[in-house]
């Protein structure tokens, strides 16, 4: 869990936080890990366009462990098993050079933080790896704290990372919660009384209940949570 101030800015408590998944939410992971995936193949042990295409799928938009990558890479590639450790570690780190916002991202972080509105990035993942696309886009410099699974054995969707978040915010009641993911993110945060935006990617929600918003852009879900705001604060 970490606690960091961005600009100095008034923050008004008595204004809900809003929670925030990173990737493929606030950063485009996928297209990261696809642009920088034909970098890990080399002439020593091939690798073609289909090589790529199998990798992306395989990573399962970051959601199958690096350890297991690993080994089908290794499996797939018949290569040393010693290599293994030093996979794990480019399949964590080194898409993260690759890591930017999504267009219009930024510029509505900051009117939420001009609002008074607290932002706290609640992710799962390892926590070198998160806080340095933290660092990469600048994030750092405008959310009030992160919650990163790494930091504790459990992950969202479990209730209690959210509960962190919350009270990282100084705000133990009703707050919002953006992301891509409909059982890590929205599922998850619903069950903890969170209002939730979900960001569809041009998906169709399926589920037989809804989330509070829906949009198909990143800015636009956060555009469409600070109205609301915007207009909950104004009565």
């Amino acid at each position: 869990m970490d606690r960091r101030q961005g600009p100095a800015r008034f923050i008004d408590f008595s204004v809900m936080p809003l929670l925030l998944d990173l990737d493929n939410t606030l950063v485009d992971r996928d297209g990261a890990f696809t642009n920088w995936a034909p970098n890990l193949f080399d002439d020593e042990w091939g690798g073609d366009a289909a090589d790529v295409d199998w990798l992306v799928r395989a990573d399962a938009h970051g959601y199958t462990p690096r350890d297991q990558l690993a080994r089908m890479l290794i499996e797939r590639f018949n290569l040393a098993a010693s290599t293994h450790d030093n996979l794990v570690d480019q399949l964590l780190y080194e898409h993260v050079d690759y890591i930017d916002l999504y267009p219009g991202v930024r510029s509505e972080l900051v009117a939420l933080v001009d609002m008074g509105v607290p932002l706290i990035v609640v992710t799962n993942g390892d926590s070198r790896q998160q806080r340095l696309k933290l660092e990469r886009t600048g994030l750092v410099d405008v959310i009030r704290g992160t919650v990163i699974s790494g930091d504790f054995e459990f992950k969202k969707p479990d209730a209690r990372i959210f509960e962190i978040a919350k009270n990282l915010a100084g705000h133990g009641g009703t707050s919002w919660m953006v992301g891509d993911h409909v059982e890590a993110d929205i599922a998850g945060a619903r069950q903890t009384g969170c209002l939730t935006a979900w960001v569809s990617h041009g998906r169709q929600w399926m589920e037989s209940w809804n989330p509070t918003l829906v949009a198909a852009e990143p800015a636009e879900v956060l555009a469409a949570v600070r109205r609301s705001i915007e207009t909950n604060t104004a009565r």
